[in-house]
């Protein structure tokens, strides 16, 4: 069963195509392994104000709470219900290693996640399944890097310390590529430790990234990765077990010790790594993995042994 996906042939200044060509192959392409999010491929292009689509959007964004071997105690996130209405995307420093996550809803229901679908760990990105659809929660679009642009507004939707759902107004201040074939939406919305895995939608109310990091050391430096790396981890149709992926056991022992960052990475280094480069920042390993750094392939082994 593919997504419902919708396409209009009328081709006039305010009308605007969402979803391009080769996504749309892959979609039916994947569409005999799953059912894909709902994708709106062409549509009038009509602004919405932020009140508007915060109550478009709001209930489904949820937090995640997990319990176990995780890479920080007490470890809380945000997520993204995408899908059916069963699938959330979030980042996977958020359930690494958990034994138990569970689900909280705007309107004060709670479930239990039943695993995940799939995992991207190079850019921190997991897909979570519930047991059951919540049919009164509407699920957001989702719209590529292809059509976004630097300059638009965006609202980033999360839930940092715990204040659920708290919104921040901004815009699209970049698109950097942080790694090869890597690439990341920079934004002025603000985004706190605890948003990891929240939202970023246009004025549209459709999803367009991901939050997952900050630079604290500078003013509004946000970044999110775009929806197009979404698509890859739903392919899988049964959730597996959180224990099946790679546990990163967080030593509170090791919380001072002394990492490095750069202002144009999303991993955090130690000092010998062969990949830090010249613009390194001197922070510790917990303000780092709290703000949403995880650590690159050399220096893994090394800070956490």
């Amino acid at each position: 069963m593919i997504g419902q996906i919708t396409f209009d042939k009328r081709y006039c200044h305010n009308t605007r195509c969402i979803f391009p060509k080769s996504i749309f192959v892959s979609a039916i392409f994947l569409s005999l392994c799953v059912s894909l999010p709902s994708v709106t491929l062409c549509q009038e292009f009509i602004p919405k104000t932020t009140p508007e689509v915060v109550k478009q959007v709001s209930a489904a964004v949820v937090v995640l709470t997990s319990e176990g071997r995780g890479l920080t105690p007490n470890s809380q996130a945000s997520g993204v219900i995408i899908n059916d209405g069963r699938t959330i995307v979030t980042n996977l420093h958020a359930v690494a290693g958990a034994s138990k996550v569970s689900v909280h809803f705007e309107d004060g229901r709670n479930t239990e996640a039943t695993g995940y679908l799939g995992v991207d760990e190079k850019r921190d990105l997991i897909c979570i399944q519930v047991p059951e659809r919540f049919k009164d929660i509407s699920c957001p679009d989702l719209i590529p890097l292809e059509y976004l642009r630097i300059g638009q507004k965006v609202i980033a939707i999360g839930s940092p310390q715990g204040f659920a759902n708290t919104v921040s107004e901004g815009i699209i201040s970049g698109i950097r590529e942080f790694e090869t074939g890597t690439k990341v939406i920079q934004t002025t919305a603000s985004v706190s430790p605890g948003s990891s895995g929240g939202g970023l939608f246009n004025d549209q109310g459709q999803l367009v990234g991901i939050t997952s990091f900050l630079y604290t050391k500078g003013q509004n430096l946000n970044f999110a990765y775009p929806v197009d790396y979404i698509l890859p981890l739903l392919v899988k149709t049964e959730p597996q077990p959180f224990t099946n992926l790679k546990t990163v056991v967080f030593d509170e022992s090791k919380a001072n010790v002394i990492v490095y960052i750069t202002r144009t990475g999303a991993k955090y280094h130690r000092g010998t790594c062969r990949n830090l480069k010249r613009s390194r920042i001197k922070t510790t390993l917990l303000d780092a993995i709290e703000r949403g750094y995880t650590p690159c392939s050399v220096c893994k082994p090394l800070i956490l042994e």
